[in-house]
């Protein structure tokens, strides 16, 4: 099992932070060369469609950081916690679950075409899966870019099932569940037609002052995990 270069893992972070941070500085900064208050508001439905492109695109990508800094220590899945081991089995338990697949087992029963016995099938693939397991086990653990899926809005729920799926403590960003929804929901919002008038300074500078400090906290929760090695199996 080999390891990573914590200092470099978290300068990783820190950079996608920075540039994205600057560059919603640069955008903002542009409302200087506007006249008419109502003519920043409408502008500012512009700063926070962007600003939600970049906490979605900072949340994947901190998080493929994080999952690529396991996969390169090259450690057996037997070895992981149970959330980052049933992921690094993405691929194995979707082949399982392919309603076409019939395991040896279930082949071999009939001699012949098999017939369509929905229950024999699952016991089957169960069975296979059991006598395969130790090998599983035995691999070394490549955890799918597949886990990290933002679904069609990075809302509040969805950036907790994230957190699940790579093993990160799920219920340690709902204070930010509020600030979520609101960037997610003006972002549609806006999308569909609404705030024409657009959004307040007060209101804007509230969701992004947040929504960055959220970023924050994701990089401190992956470096925190892989400093203490939480994503072993002992340590879970």
């Amino acid at each position: 099992m080999g390891s990573v270069n914590l200092a470099d893992i978290r300068a990783e972070l820190e950079q996608e932070l920075t540039w994205r941070s600057d560059e919603m500085r640069l955008l903002h900064n542009q409302l200087e060369f506007m006249e008419e208050e109502a003519d920043r508001a409408r502008y500012r439905k512009s700063l926070m469609v962007m600003l939600y492109s970049h906490f979605e695109g900072f949340c994947v990508t901190a998080f493929q950081i994080y999952l690529d800094a396991i996969n390169s220590q090259k450690i057996k899945r037997k070895k992981l916690n149970t959330h980052l081991l049933a992921s690094s089995m993405y691929d194995e338990f979707r082949a399982y679950d392919d309603p076409k697949r019939k395991p040896r087992h279930y082949r071999e029963l009939f001699r012949r075409k098999p017939e369509e016995d929905t229950n024999l099938i699952h016991l089957a693939k169960r069975i296979d899966f059991l006598e395969n397991i130790d090998q599983f086990l035995d691999e070394e653990a490549m955890i799918s870019e597949n886990v990290v899926h933002a679904e069609n809005n990075l809302n509040s729920t969805v950036l907790r099932k994230l957190l699940y799926s790579v093993g990160l403590p799920y219920d340690s960003l709902r204070a930010y569940d509020g600030n979520v929804e609101e960037l997610v929901n003006r972002r549609n919002q806006i999308a569909h037609g609404h705030h024409k008038r657009g959004v307040s300074e007060a209101t804007y500078h509230k969701i992004e002052h947040s929504i960055f400090h959220l970023l924050d906290e994701i990089i401190k929760l992956i470096y925190t995990s892989l400093h203490e090695r939480k994503y072993l199996r002992s340590s879970s």
